[in-house]
């Protein structure tokens, strides 16, 4: 059995057959059962599954219900991703949740949460699609379009950022930085934004081209990130 399963506990066919092939796409297989009772049949079967993504409102036992009996009966650690109709209050605690109908930008976000993927050399992952999630509602076309903008732009403000090293123009190199932090904010690159902010405020002039260096490493990184997960901007 491939580690890359998820148990999909899914009654609605149209549902599941989105689901599945929104999985494809992420590499991830699908094991599908229509109740909660085949879903810990399965378990007690079975212990390669990456996750279980499991709809609200499943039967005999809700969502809820199975969760804790995989945790104190099944004694497992395994992710438990509750399904649910619309962006609605979630009903109860901390748990995670996943909104129907499935789109392609919930499932990257899902592969990414659960699947290694690129990272850069301090082994963190070098992007992360919540904020982007957040804005586009589950708009996969905005969505590419901000990624493309994010590459291009930034793309040249670094190439303008090299010049400005080669010419010690820290002035400029402050105010680039300064303009490209927000484009790492809105992935979540922690590493970048820090470089970005001692770029502007507190380098000494002998440590900015390495710190330019490292900055456009990160991007490299995250550009190619980028285009491994997303066909549309390779």
């Amino acid at each position: 059995m491939s580690m890359n399963t998820i148990l999909l506990v899914e009654s609605n066919p149209a549902e599941r057959e989105n689901f599945i092939k929104l999985a494809q796409r992420e590499n991830l297989t699908t094991e599908v059962v229509g109740s909660s009772y085949e879903a810990i049949q399965w378990l007690k079967k079975n212990d390669h599954a990456l996750a279980i993504v499991i709809a609200e409102d499943a039967t005999p036992l809700n969502a809820y219900q199975t969760f804790d009996y995989i945790r104190q009966e099944l004694k497992s650690n395994l992710p438990v991703v509750i399904s649910k109709l619309g962006e609605g209050k979630p009903k109860e605690g901390n748990h995670n949740y996943i909104d129907k109908p499935f789109t392609s930008i919930a499932l990257k976000g899902l592969s990414n949460s659960l699947v290694p993927n690129t990272s850069s050399a301090s082994g963190l992952k070098v992007y992360s699609l919540e904020y982007l999630e957040t804005i586009t509602v589950g708009n996969h076309d905005f969505m590419i379009d901000l990624l493309q903008t994010f590459m291009t732009s930034v793309n040249e403000k670094m190439k303008e950022l090299k010049t400005a090293v080669e010419e010690s123009d820290y002035k400029t190199v402050g105010a680039i930085a300064h303009n490209i932090k927000p484009s790492f904010e809105m992935l979540e690159n922690e590493k970048a934004k820090n470089i970005c902010n001692k770029l502007t405020y507190e380098a000494e002039t002998s440590d900015v081209p390495a710190l330019a260096n490292e900055l456009n490493d990160e991007f490299r990184a995250i550009e190619q990130a980028l285009k491994n997960d997303f066909e549309e901007l390779k």
